[in-house]
């Protein structure tokens, strides 16, 4: 995925007046995070164990934990729902990786959700059926669990147009079938079953229920899919249901050498009787041929599944993630941000020292200015005065409904002839690869580079050149900014260090 337009910002110091540039979404700006443990969200048939009896059932509740960022004033807010691992046989709401995504993403701003699903799975005869029947119990639950925050959405301050998703293993799986599998879609294994299992070398006839629509259970009148889905090596039995109609935007976490759920396509656990499913790789191919691509993708070379340091989502080194859980939080959180954000632009018209600025924003309700003299306005479309000709560099950060945000600056010389200008991003200027894990090339067709800066996330300038070719090898994994100052205007556009 190109970034270039995702987080075009510099983080400036300026005097805030009515609301705060608090960068909610993408900054940790929570100290604590307050967890609403064991809230049931639906019931359901859960099979017994020993799980061959698919027809020997107890209904169950269905929990969640619900995080929260602690003294969050906010009424709407998006909500991320983790899904655990497990192969459907295993796992908790509450194995290290689950909650480590809640708490980061709460802290952020998020209200985020980890939640059980049915699990319990026959492997020894006619484990295929099973396996799919229990897939799409499944993915009946996380559709139970989308529709019971839609419907509580008050309770928990959430905007019920912003609900996502967040997968490991087979929790991608449930996401995944959410958004593509349709209601008529459903799978002949669902429906009424008759199988056969050998018990002590003697054949034992058993029958499975019909397994409902994929939406069952309470709550029916709301939608059970998510606005968006990150998915951690999952995958999908046919990618042949995935069509036009179907482009939720996806973020496709995988290693290329995952044993567990093929990058491409084949047996799961390379257990020979079970049908192949098909990995991110497949999906990120046929999204491509019906023209709705994976707005971003990360495929690691060389890394099998888990690959950001969990077993069955438990940390292998008992205490956090490796360097890839790094990179997989950056760019899931550019990802989800990028689901709600403004977008933010303006126009100006100067008239010698007096400026004229039009809001072009889309989405915002409101704006603050920072004309670059140490005056700010917080109304839509100001009028300013400057004291002195010069050249200033003027911002505009803007917020929405729910204080997602989004910044946008221009420099403006005043003190000559009127002047009609845009602050959209010059097609001229070309910066490559992004993200990248080396060097980044900055060139220009029209314009002669003049400077280029390089800028944290803090605003603080880090690196000043005039060199088109830039070593990012030693920086952090992170965003940073790259300020281009050509001899017409200046241009910001974001960089991710993976």
């Amino acid at each position: 995925m190109n970034y270039k337009n995702l987080l075009t910002i510099i983080l400036i110091s300026i005097s805030l007046t009515s609301f705060s540039q608090d960068y909610r979404y993408v900054n940790t700006i929570f100290s604590n995070v307050t967890a609403s443990n064991n809230i049931i969200y639906g019931t359901a048939p859960a099979i017994n164990s020993p799980y061959n009896d698919e027809s020997n059932t107890t209904t169950s509740n269905l929990l969640m934990d619900i995080y929260q960022p602690t003294g969050d004033a906010l009424s709407q807010r998006p909500v991320i729902i983790f899904a655990h691992g497990g192969g459907f046989s295993n796992g908790d709401k509450t194995v290290d990786d689950m909650t480590a995504y809640c708490d980061t993403f709460a802290r952020k701003g998020y209200v985020t959700v980890s939640i059980n699903y049915r699990q319990g799975v026959e492997i020894n005869d006619n484990s295929d059926l099973h396996y799919l029947r229990a897939a799409y119990r499944g993915l009946q639950d996380g559709r139970s669990a989308i529709r019971f925050l839609r419907a509580n959405a008050a309770t928990y301050g959430i905007d019920t147009n912003k609900i996502y998703w967040g997968g490991n293993s087979a929790g991608s799986f449930i996401g995944l079938n959410s958004i593509y599998l349709d209601a008529n879609e459903k799978p002949t294994e669902a429906s009424a079953v008759n199988y056969t299992i050998m018990i002590a070398g003697i054949p034992a006839n058993f029958s499975g229920p019909d397994l409902g629509n994929i939406d069952e259970g309470t709550n029916l009148n709301h939608n059970g899919v998510p606005n968006a889905v990150m998915a951690c090596w999952g995958g999908v039995a046919d990618t042949l249901t995935i069509n036009a109609n179907n482009n939720t935007p996806v973020f496709l976490v995988h290693g290329t050498t995952d044993a567990i759920v093929s990058f491409n396509s084949g047996a799961p656990f390379g257990i020979s009787s079970l049908s192949p499913v098909y990995g991110s790789n497949s999906i990120y191919t046929r999204l491509n041929s019906i023209g709705i691509p994976a707005q971003d993708t990360y495929f690691v070379p060389n890394q099998d599944h888990e690959f950001y340091g969990v077993t069955n989502g438990d940390w292998d080194n008992g205490t956090s993630g490796n360097q890839y859980w790094d990179t997989v939080i950056t760019k899931a959180t550019a990802f989800y941000y990028l689901q709600h954000k403004p977008t933010a632009d303006f126009l100006f018209l100067t008239n010698n020292l007096s400026v004229d600025f039009t809001d072009a924003s889309t989405g915002a309700t409101n704006w603050l200015w920072n004309f670059g003299d140490g005056n700010t306005n917080t109304t839509q479309n100001p009028s300013h005065t400057y004291a002195t000709s010069g050249t200033y560099f003027v911002s505009l950060y803007i917020q929405n409904d729910i204080n997602s945000w989004d910044t946008i600056n221009n420099s403006i010389t005043v003190g000559t002839q009127s002047k009609i200008n845009s602050n959209k991003i010059n097609n001229d200027i070309k910066i490559y690869p992004n993200p990248t894990s080396n060097f980044v090339f900055i060139e220009s067709n029209n314009q002669n580079i003049e400077s280029i800066e390089v800028i944290d996330f803090t605003g603080k300038t880090i690196l000043s050149t005039t060199n088109n070719k830039i070593d990012f090898i030693d920086y952090k994994k992170g965003i940073y900014f790259i300020k281009v100052i050509t001899n017409k205007q200046i241009f910001t556009y974001e960089i991710v260090r993976e």
